[in-house]
Parts: C-alpha cells; structure tokens; sequence
C-alpha cells in the first residue's frame, strides 16, 4: 500500500499539519480499497486536503470526533461531498475501521466521487498517541 500510496503523486500543501507521506497514505488506502473493487483512483484535489487537514487539526486539538459542515472550506464546483472522520494508532488501523463501518465505507467506494482530499494529523488523547484522520470526497 506504501508504493501505491507514492505511485499517486505529491502535491506539497504550504500551513498544512498533516505530513506529506500521512496524507498520501491515507489517500493510497482509499485509492487501493477501490481497486480492490474495480474503481479508478481519485486524484487529490488540494482544496479539499487543506480542509481536512484543517479539520484534522481541530478534531485533535479537541480529543474529539465529529463531522465538519461539508461546503465550508470545499471549492466551488462541487456537485456532491463526502467526509469520513476518524481516529486511531495508526492510519492503517483507521482505515481498517472505515471499512468496517458501511456509511464510511460507502464513501470509500462510491464511483460518483472524482477527487479528495485528506489529512492526517498526530496527537496525545487520553494520554495515548494518536492520529486524526480526515477524507474528504467530492463529485464536481
């Protein structure tokens, strides 16, 4: 998943927490879950990744998780948004978790999607180390 997730390419975002090659991953998971089912890539769309790298920030720096309101922060050409939110030890482990849970993992694999964004930000919560992990999937 690690090939993959570089084989997609990099976009350097500037005030960004999430690091370069924790986004990619995140982005690789997605990428590879949909070829695992037969669906083509999603290409990153920077506006997107710095929402939810924004997000991801917030999500930590709250210990919490919760859904962002969608359109702030999304560009103007969406026709259709999703957001999978969530938390763990690592991003494989958080990306095992959205696969388990089908509304996430219907974002996942929805073929309408054409782009996303992603951030991965790192933090202590409840006193264990911990990554925010936040995918936002758009149709324009």
């Amino acid at each position: 998943m690690a090939l993959l997730a570089l084989a997609f390419g990099a976009v350097t975002l500037s005030s960004c927490e999430s690091t370069e090659s924790d986004r990619l991953a995140v982005i690789g998971a997605v990428n590879w879950t949909r070829a695992q089912n037969g669906l083509p890539a999603l290409a990153e769309h920077v506006t997107l990744s710095m929402k939810a790298d924004a997000w991801a920030v917030q999500l930590r720096d709250e210990c919490n998780i919760r859904h962002s309101t969608l359109s702030d922060g999304a560009p103007p050409e969406w026709r259709k948004l999703g957001e999978n939110v969530g938390r763990g030890g690592n991003i494989e482990q958080v990306h095992t978790a959205y696969l388990n849970s089908p509304g996430h993992r219907a974002n996942i694999v929805d073929p309408s999607f054409t782009s996303m964004g992603a951030g991965a930000v790192w933090g202590t919560c409840n006193g264990q180390r911990t990554v925010f992990t936040v995918q936002v999937f758009m149709r324009s």
